[in-house]
């Protein structure tokens, strides 16, 4: 099951990304050149993942001046480019960074992106999947004593061209290509403290503002979500443990305008406080345990108010015998209310809400093992999600189309296998994902439940990579689908399909400041359709197949 980000905490340096202005099109977009790491939390977790993480969260962090200077620089420059041959897309972008003072540090990226149609594996064209990107950001980091850190950042992506109305649906008759404009900005302000002899004080606080809009030039509409927000919480650390607690709160906006209608428009708080504790019971018994409380007041574009409040508890148990293994069992509850609609279903005579509409409960139960012994790791983690109530728009026919609703319980639940071997200069690995997805008791996915996730076959994800050198590596990764035959429906069977990808890398200068980079993606130009995009339907509607074989030779230059 692929699930959609509306079902997700999804933050960019904390910053919430929320809702989503139209469901056929992602909200969520981060330039890689610009990330330091990315954490992901699959199913509600803890109390810190935020306000209704049903799904789990996804935390990105992108990087400070710190770290892409070099102990000994004060100042420095990074130059990376490349070049696709599928679609003859290139991509450019340019780092400035340095030291102010001793206290102070900026750094400047910006990147630039330009592709054509590209050509799936039977050589046809893609109508439609040209872009045109920007992606630019602006960071400054101040560090004092005791452990103070200020930081400021303004992020902002641009993304406009000519687009199918639905995106995730090939081109057709009922699916034009308008003219669209699609701008997200991100602006946040940091400060934490945390003096070394103060076990009482580990303070971090952020406030962010985030606006993501899409306009259809051809139709003179907007859509627009904004969220700002504010995060406070302090850190106690024992000799056996932590306790980690503080609020937050959110609000969102969703608003839709056209030269044809009045502006309509959603608003909704979002209050909450939260605990989370760590204690080491014994050397090998590690006992994690917290929770949320959080308050939702929303008005939707009718003028309806809906206000939910609840705890979201949880706890895990880690048990390490030994430095080898490691066994852990874990419990999560999560509660969502009645949240803002994206923005282009809030226009009049659009799509309403249910007066009775109320919140959303998930829960989680995982139980994972990790194993490693001489270079070989062995991990399996089996897991039982569900979300009771849970918030969609019903099938043509039995409900009204619509109307949002509590719509029954969506069950998630699977398996998933490692194996990996590390030895010298060798490293390999195989993963294996089986997992079913239900809306009571037929699998997601579907034309009209999209918006829940996707079910996709059993994956075998397999990759090796060899260090010939210091300065020379070169890898093969291949992803294996099997056939999916338990679909909703409206959804006919999905192909299997198996990819396999090449990539190399060279580093010709001792000193690491020259990076050169080949890639093959799919290396047997294989004709094949994603599983976890949409369709095919019974109804003709489909998404594009995957692109074909494309060779990428990049290069990083950092002066």
């Amino acid at each position: 099951m692929i699930s959609e980000s509306n079902m997700l905490n999804v933050t960019i340096d904390g910053a919430k990304q929320s809702a989503s202005t139209f469901h056929h099109q992602g909200s969520i977009s981060i330039e890689p050149e610009l990330l330091k790491q990315v954490e992901v939390q699959a199913g509600a977790g803890d109390a810190l993942s935020g306000a209704g993480a049903l799904g789990g969260a996804i935390n990105f962090t992108t990087k400070d001046p710190e770290d892409l200077l070099k102990e000994d620089e004060r100042f420095g420059a990074l130059i990376k480019g490349s070049y696709n041959t599928n679609a003859s897309a290139y991509k450019t972008s340019l780092s400035l960074y340095g030291k102010i003072n001793n206290h102070w540090s900026a750094m400047a990226t910006v990147v630039q992106t330009e592709s054509d149609n590209y050509e799936d594996g039977n050589g046809n064209e893609i109508a439609y999947t040209e872009y045109e990107q920007q992606n630019g950001l602006v960071k400054v980091v101040g560090r004092f004593d005791n452990n103070q850190r200020v930081g400021i950042s303004f992020d902002h992506r641009i993304d406009d061209g000519e687009k199918l109305l639905r995106p995730n649906w090939a081109l057709a008759g009922n699916n034009p290509s308008v003219e669209m404009e699609a701008h997200r900005t991100t602006s946040k302000l940091e400060y934490s403290i945390a003096p070394e002899n103060n076990q009482w004080l580990a303070l971090d606080t952020n406030a962010y503002y985030t606006e993501n809009n899409i306009t259809r030039v051809d139709d003179d509409a907007e859509g627009k979500i904004s969220t700002y927000g504010v995060d406070i919480r302090n850190s106690n650390h024992f000799s056996d443990g932590s306790i980690t607690y503080g609020l937050d709160y959110r609000r969102d906006k969703s608003s839709y305008q056209s030269t044809s209608e009045d502006a309509r428009d959603e608003k909704g708080d979002v209050y909450g406080i939260y605990l989370q504790a760590e204690f080491q019971l014994a050397q090998a018994l590690l006992l994690n345990l917290g929770s949320r409380y959080d308050i939702y007041k929303t008005t939707d574009a009718d003028q309806q108010k809906f206000e939910s409040k609840g705890f979201s508890p949880n706890v895990s148990v880690l048990f390490s015998p030994n430095d080898d293994l490691q066994l852990e069992l874990g419990f999560a509850q999560a509660m969502r209310g009645v949240e803002v609609r994206e923005s282009y279903l809030i226009y009049t005579g659009g799509y309403t809400n249910a007066a009775d509409l109320k919140e959303e409960r998930a829960e989680n139960l995982s139980f994972s093992i990790d194993y490693n012994l001489a270079g070989v790791g062995l991990s399996a983690n089996v897991y039982y999600a569900t979300i009771d109530d849970v918030i969609t728009y019903g099938e043509w026919g039995e409900t009204n189309y619509t109307e949002f609703n509590n719509d029954g319980e969506l069950v998630n639940k699977g398996v998933t296998l490692g194996v990996s071997y590390n030895w010298s200069a060798l490293q390999a690995s195989v993963a294996y994902n089986h997992s079913v997805s239900e809306l009571n008791g037929e699998p997601i996915g579907g034309y009209y439940d999209t918006d829940l996730g996707i079910s996709t076959g059993d994956h075998v994800n397999t990759s090796i990579s060899y260090q010939f050198s210091d300065s020379l590596e070169f890898g093969w990764s291949g992803q294996f689908v099997a056939r999916l035959t338990d679909t909703h429906d409206d959804v006919l069977e999905k192909a299997g399909y198996g990819v396999h990808d090449l990539y190399g890398q060279w580093q010709p200068l001792k000193n690491d400041s020259l990076k050169l980079t080949l890639t093959v993606s799919n290396l047997f130009d294989k004709q094949y359709r994603d599983q976890s995009t949409f369709g095919p339907t019974i109804y003709g509607a489909a998404g594009d197949m995957a692109p074909g074989r494309d060779m990428r030779i990049g290069l990083a230059w950092a002066l």
